[in-house]
């Protein structure tokens, strides 16, 4: 008990920082330059952070009781079936296409993370598809293909309603992410406390994905305008606005100074636009090429490296306890 109460006031501090899946690049971007969102895993769950872990163990109550939902479609708190909710949540960030364990591990990681809310209600956008949406969008979504991808994820998610990932016997606050840099990032990196289950593991699967690296195109222009975002004057000089950098342990810029003044990653993956914080600054022909590697914080499970465990044989339970050291799945 005092292990869990430590951990739920250092994650206090986390409560009004942390994204908690991929994000996308705003639609209203400076340069049309900017890559579109990887086709899979799709949107971020919007204002949702990493809750305190819950202070009693979990019962098989909780796992099949239904999930508070605050929907901000439609403006109001709703009441979701689990298993409904294991459909929709699954569905809204992965393709109906991809292996049966890596669906799965995606059902069981967003069900323990709601529940690790306590009496939050998990925070969503059903219209925007964004960590749940219901079956009115994923008619329009899949079309013709409906009834098939229904009947299949309802199959996967009866065969998982009554799982959770715990740590220290209660819901684990599962955070994913789509493509890490290769290894996955450590919460402290991102939000600025340790948690012992995120603490980062290797995932080389994520390099091979095709759009691991992507580079995008600003010109001198756009990139003062981003800059003076974050306050700052940029000289006259172009190749020097961006100077040294200092790089985590799992390869996310940790520190890179910035016309003068020093930024962490994170807050440049923001004001720049970026797919990752692991990125590198080019200067060349009056334009600036940023290259990033992986999508998303890259805390917690990998989404592509769950597919490629999945179609190398791992099961869901392997995956999640591979991605979330110490944490164990409770049936």
């Amino acid at each position: 008990m005092k292990k869990t109460l430590l951990y739920a006031v250092l994650l206090g501090v986390l409560a009004a920082l942390a994204p908690f899946s991929v994000l996308l690049l705003p639609s209203g971007s400076s340069t049309s330059q900017v890559p579109q969102a990887t086709p899979a895993p799709t949107a971020e769950i919007p204002a949702l952070t990493p809750p305190p872990l819950a202070e009693t163990p979990v019962t098989d109550a909780d796992a099949g009781a239904d999930l508070a939902l605050y929907d901000a479609a439609v403006g109001q708190t709703i009441t979701v079936p689990v298993e409904e909710f294991l459909i929709g949540a699954a569905a809204c960030e992965l393709p109906p296409d991809w292996p049966d364990d890596a669906i799965q591990a995606q059902m069981v990681a967003s069900h323990s993370y709601a529940l690790s809310l306590g009496e939050e209600p998990m925070q969503v956008n059903s219209a925007l598809c964004a960590g749940w949406t219901d079956a009115d969008v994923l008619r329009a979504r899949w079309g013709d293909a409906y009834e098939e991808n229904q009947a299949r994820f309802a199959a996967l998610a009866e065969e998982v309603c009554g799982a959770l990932l715990c740590y220290d016997g209660a819901p684990a606050a599962a955070c994913y992410h789509s493509i890490s840099a290769g290894k996955t990032e450590a919460s402290q990196n991102v939000w600025l406390t340790a948690l012992p289950y995120l603490q980062g593991v290797d995932s080389p699967w994520d390099k091979t994905v095709s759009d691991y690296e992507v580079s995008i195109t600003y010109s001198t222009e756009q990139m003062a305008t981003l800059l003076q975002g974050l306050g700052l004057t940029p000289g006259d000089d172009p190749a020097a606005w961006f100077g040294e950098t200092q790089w985590d342990d799992a390869g996310y810029v940790d520190t890179m100074e910035v016309c003068g003044e020093t930024f962490r990653g994170t807050t440049l993956r923001s004001a720049l636009a970026l797919r990752s914080a692991c990125f590198t600054v080019a200067y060349e022909g009056d334009a600036f090429t940023v290259t990033t590697r992986g999508y998303g914080h890259g805390v917690g499970l990998s989404q592509y490296g769950a597919k490629a465990m999945a179609e190398g044989g791992a099961d869901w339970r392997e995956i999640l306890t591979y991605y979330f050291p110490g944490c164990e799945v409770a049936e």
